[in-house]
């Protein structure tokens, strides 16, 4: 196929949060003039999520997009993290800079950033309520199924469907997949509840024994507040049996645990369990992170969490891939070249990636203990990383722009 011709190349992407809005976006900007598809098996675009942010060279990405200032309005106002006891009383307090950063912000704020940016460019169509079934490569196309019952070709297809990615079962073998997914031991559920007069704008952490957590973060809006109830188990892929039926169950299962594991865990639970019977934004997952030896596999590529997700860093590492992707295949000549492009991809990002991917050590189990004498040492150990500053050897929150390969992007 040439180039020579509009549409160039016919894209699909699965998934349209941050890595797929994101790659749709600088996609357009390689003078490609490629045909995208974001396709999304929500209805609609998720209007809830957890406070988020971005880092490093993500920033710096954001900057080049023209949405920093954008970002930064949408800021979540937080100032700093203060771990607590059932008292309320203070244990340790981390200022912006360490666990809070400058462009903290919501996940759907920022999708909605990254969806407005790409759906006005050329060529880009939006699909919701759809998915993929199955997946069949030659050397020329990816041929396409729909759970529609659609069928179509396309010349690339890109899985940025998140840790549970079913891209990934499409497009790499069970051989390449074996012991990528791995469950952190990990549940979280995040909602919102009215803010009241004597919340401050902190991220205020406490723990319960049972791996029990229990937070809440300020929203910009001055009326609400996010909450993240939290279950963690002894161990790595240790599963919790009532917690893997509720999830497949529903909302209203899911609550219901939540209220039978909270019933007694002090601090505010009354509150944050009360609001949460009320709140429109339930949601509730397992956490994962996700390793693989390769994320190509001929014209099908894997970014974001879909490829390797994280903790912490997800959002910045998001941001990247989707860069250093739309910038290796701006550089094709041909449709033929699209392989070559992805692993140039990914022998390019990983080297920038490093051990940005990595979860930090013992987590999550140490930072939400199983007792209540192993919160009592963690919370010695917070002290201590507060009072010495240690936190502030935490990624900075400055743009970086030194590890961006010098791509050409046709200006909008």
């Amino acid at each position: 196929m040439s180039l020579t011709k509009a549409p160039q190349l016919k894209v699909l992407v699965n998934g349209a949060g941050i890595a797929g809005s994101t790659f749709a976006y600088w996609l357009t900007r390689t003078g490609l003039n490629a045909s995208i598809t974001v396709l999304e098996r929500s209805p609609f675009p998720r209007p809830t999520g957890q406070s988020i942010e971005i880092r490093g060279p993500a920033i710096s990405i954001v900057e080049k997009m023209g949405l920093l200032p954008s970002v930064l309005a949408r800021n979540t106002t937080e100032e700093g993290t203060r771990l607590i006891n059932a008292q309320s009383k203070i244990v340790a307090e981390f200022g912006k800079g360490g666990f809070t950063s400058e462009y903290e912000i919501l996940r759907s704020d920022l999708c909605g950033l990254f969806l407005d940016a790409s759906k006005g460019m050329k060529n880009v169509n939006y699909v919701y309520g759809d998915y993929v079934t199955a997946v069949q490569q030659t050397d020329q196309t990816v041929d396409v199924t729909f759970n529609s019952g659609a069928r179509d070709s396309f010349d690339l297809i890109v899985g940025a469907d998140g840790s549970a990615s079913r891209t990934r079962t499409l497009i790499l073998d069970e051989q390449t997949r074996k012991g990528s997914y791995n469950f952190i031991g990990q549940y979280i559920a995040y909602f919102s509840i009215p803010r009241i007069e004597s919340d401050t704008k902190h991220w205020y952490w406490y723990n319960a024994p049972k791996g029990r957590g229990l937070m809440m973060r300020p929203h910009r809006n001055g009326k609400t507040i996010g909450c993240y109830v939290v279950v963690t188990t002894p161990a790595h892929d240790h599963y919790d049996a009532l917690a893997e039926a509720a999830l497949e169950s529903g909302p209203e299962k899911q609550k219901e645990l939540l209220r039978i594991y909270f019933c007694d865990a002090g601090w505010q639970a009354e509150r944050i369990l009360a609001g949460m019977d009320e709140c429109d934004d339930f949601y509730m997952s397992r956490s994962a992170y996700v390793k693989l030896p390769t994320w190509t596999n001929n014209r099908a590529v894997l970014i974001g969490d879909a490829a390797h997700a994280t903790f912490g860093v997800g959002t910045s590492l998001a941001v990247e891939g989707a860069y250093f992707l739309a910038g290796e295949l701006g550089k094709i000549k041909h449709s033929n070249d699209i392989p070559a492009a992805l692993k140039r991809y990914e022998a390019t990002y990983r080297k920038v990636q490093g051990d940005g991917a990595d979860l930090p050590p013992g987590f999550p189990q140490f930072a939400f203990p199983q007792t209540a004498l192993a919160i009592k040492v963690r919370d010695a150990l917070a002290w201590v990383f507060c009072k010495t500053k240690a936190h502030k050897l935490l990624p900075g929150d400055k743009p970086d722009d030194s590890k961006l390969p010098p791509y050409e992007w046709v200006a909008v």
